[in-house]
């Protein structure tokens, strides 16, 4: 069974995925720092384990969970939707520095979307095709593919539940599109930038365009897309494009740029 299969009773939110804190969150107090821990046979739990600064030092200074840091966290369950709640009013993070990566990304993606959208006519084609196993993203125009991508995911949001969710916590992603995502989980661990490094969290169209012009400037994307499917959309940067026939960019180079 995987860690997010384990259930509890909220008595706020009902049935719940069970989640583990430190005592010292679980008061609902606020900007008590929040750190997580990961575990290696299950890195991309949507919940993992979590604790205060508080409970950090004493992690530290004891160089492992032993007795004694243990005795201090004093675990306690809580149901998902609480730890989310509790996530956000004790996560600490630098909002100036996050929002100057958001505004350099943006940047960055919309030069390189401009290129990509033109160069290969992508307004132009009516039809869009992706296949995770072999991490290719296919245009096709007047019924016949034109441009084949090689694409990595970023995450997909719910209009339903209206969340984001990042693509390396989404198990029903194969790896071979999912893995480049966890490069914006390391980023979002070293510089404790909420949105990055947590899994799942409450989002607009806004913040998906947002998470994935930082992933595009992260891994050196030539531009990304976003496909709709009944409950939201799937996000996506684009790392490679090519013609898929000579026929194809011959009617391309008929068409000033």
């Amino acid at each position: 069974m995987m860690r997010d299969d384990y259930k509890v009773e909220c008595g706020v939110h009902g049935t719940s995925p069970a989640t583990f804190i430190c005592h010292h969150l679980s008061h609902h107090r606020e900007n008590q720092g929040f750190h997580m821990g990961y575990d290696p046979e299950d890195p991309d739990v949507l919940y993992p384990d979590a604790w205060c600064d508080q409970c950090n030092e004493v992690l530290e200074q004891e160089g492992e969970w032993n007795d004694t840091s243990e005795a201090f966290a004093k675990i306690k369950v809580v149901c998902a939707n609480c730890y989310c709640s509790i996530r956000a009013k004790n996560w600490l993070q630098d909002e100036e520095a996050l929002s100057h990566l958001i505004g350099d990304s943006f940047d960055y993606l919309q030069a390189m979307q401009d290129t990509f959208m033109k160069a290969y006519n992508i307004g132009d084609c009516e039809r869009w095709d992706w296949d995770q196993e072999m991490g290719t993203l296919i245009f096709s125009h007047e019924g016949k593919p034109t441009v084949e991508c090689d694409v990595h995911f970023v995450g997909t949001l719910s209009t339903l539940s209206k969340t984001w969710m990042w693509a390396w916590a989404n198990q029903s992603l194969s790896d071979k599109v999912k893995e480049q995502s966890r490069l914006v989980r390391r980023i979002g661990d070293e510089r404790q930038f909420l949105p990055l490094a947590c899994p799942k969290w409450s989002a607009d169209e806004t913040d998906g365009w947002e998470m994935t012009a930082i992933m595009a400037k992260a891994v050196g994307a030539i531009g990304a897309y976003r496909t709709p499917d009944e409950n939201g959309f799937v996000y996506m940067v684009v790392s490679k494009a090519r013609w898929v026939s000579q026929e194809a960019e011959q009617i391309n180079l008929e068409i000033p740029l």
